[in-house]
């Protein structure tokens, strides 16, 4: 458990304890998509991440239990994390290839395609922006995990939103500043996410009934 501190001791210890938190995630997220070879990296590194923050703001605040989160997920969640990180790896590479091939048409055929092309793109960003964290919290089918994240979206408008207009922010705020991407680059990100959605996920039987989903109320990883 965190030090007991009051006034701006303590407001000034959490603060630290965060920005610790956030380095040292983002630092396992660099390393272990490294070891991953970037491309089979990435999806269990990024999975680890939610789970972790997931678990931090359920209350686990142990720094030395966290990294053990982390790793034990990335473990665990390295095959099945993968098969979700190539098919969007693959659908986003269609994306940038038909891309290319739309925006040279012209005339209606160039227009329908074009509108076609959005609205994929569309869907496309809402199964990226949701499917990790869903992926944290519920125990599904890999290409479940897909629908579900589009599913998501549309029950909570607001929220999806809102992740898109702070996601948004954050990328000012490395633009203007980018001496932070290497430490908070994805971290912070993930933990913006991860709390915007906390306030869903605590209502289990709100969350059922908007998208029909199990709720894995274990969460991932290994916790001991």
């Amino acid at each position: 458990m965190g030090m007991e501190l009051e006034g701006w001791k303590g407001k000034l210890y959490w603060f630290v304890e965060w920005i610790t938190l956030l380095a040292v995630l983002q630092l396992l997220w660099t390393g272990l998509t490294l070891l991953g070879l970037l491309l089979f990296g990435v999806a269990p590194a990024t999975v680890a991440m939610f789970t972790t923050l997931r678990k931090r703001l359920q209350g686990e605040d142990g720094l030395k239990r966290l990294v053990k989160i982390y790793w034990n997920t990335y473990k665990v969640e390295f095959i099945p994390s993968n098969k979700i990180g190539m098919i969007l790896l693959s659908v986003g590479y269609f994306l940038t290839i038909n891309f290319q091939i739309v925006s040279s048409l012209h005339g209606l055929l160039g227009l329908l395609l074009l509108t076609v092309f959005i609205s994929i793109s569309i869907l496309f960003g809402m199964i990226v922006v949701n499917i990790f964290q869903l992926y944290a919290h519920y125990d599904l089918p890999t290409l479940r995990y897909f629908a579900a994240s589009i599913i998501f979206s549309i029950a909570y408008p607001l929220q999806m939103i809102s992740n898109i207009v702070g996601l948004i922010i954050l990328y000012k705020l490395y633009s203007w500043f980018p001496g932070l991407i290497p430490f908070f680059g994805v971290s912070l990100a993930a933990l913006f996410l991860t709390w915007m959605s906390s306030h869903i996920f605590k209502k289990d039987r709100e969350a059922e009934e908007h998208t029909n989903l199990p709720y894995y109320s274990a969460g991932r990883g290994i916790t001991s």
